[in-house]
């Protein structure tokens, strides 16, 4: 797994990519806004057919939740995830024209993000470890990345009673019309 973090994410104390690089092997994380003068990138580009880029582009192939497919994971070597909020996310994916020569993903069907403390204006946003967890479990077939969740919901929890449900309630929860 590749992670091309956004400068501000590692600010973050909510941060989900700490709790990859701990659980998740192989998984690198570059850090800045273009990748092009990054020295591993070379290596990386050398068989495009087995990455696959986790981002909603135009000419994304649709994974959806109920339909995996382990014969595409016996050619992908390295999942690819943007870390950022969508706008910091959207201006990695077009400082790195690189990666639109790549497979794109898009993840369709999935469940609802679990990341209540951090909101999005997009739908269907996930967080980076949620992205991580479906498109690993995706290609696999399988649950057997599902326990990434319980650290990230723990995480979650512990700040939802560190700022009591008041403040949670007024700043997280929306009303229903």
């Amino acid at each position: 797994m590749l992670i091309l973090q956004h400068p501000s994410e590692q600010k973050q104390a909510l941060a989900t990519v700490p709790i990859l690089q701990r659980c998740v092997e192989p998984c690198e994380v570059w850090v800045g806004e273009d990748f092009s003068q990054n020295p591993r990138l070379t290596d990386l580009l050398k068989n495009p057919q087995s990455l696959r880029v986790v981002f909603p582009s135009s000419g994304a192939t649709d994974w959806y939740c109920d339909q995996p497919d382990t014969s595409v994971s016996n050619h992908v070597s390295t999942v690819i995830l943007i870390d950022g909020t969508w706008n910091k996310a959207k201006k990695i994916w077009h400082m790195n024209p690189w990666l639109h020569s790549l497979p794109a993903v898009h993840l369709k069907n999935f469940p609802a993000t679990e990341y209540r403390i951090r909101q999005s204006s997009v739908e269907g946003s996930l967080s980076t470890l949620e992205a991580a967890m479906h498109s690993l479990n995706w290609l696999t077939g399988s649950a057997r990345f599902d326990d990434l969740a319980k650290p990230f919901e723990a995480m979650i929890d512990m700040q939802i009673q560190k700022m009591g449900k008041e403040i949670f309630d007024a700043h997280y929860c929306k009303e229903d019309d």
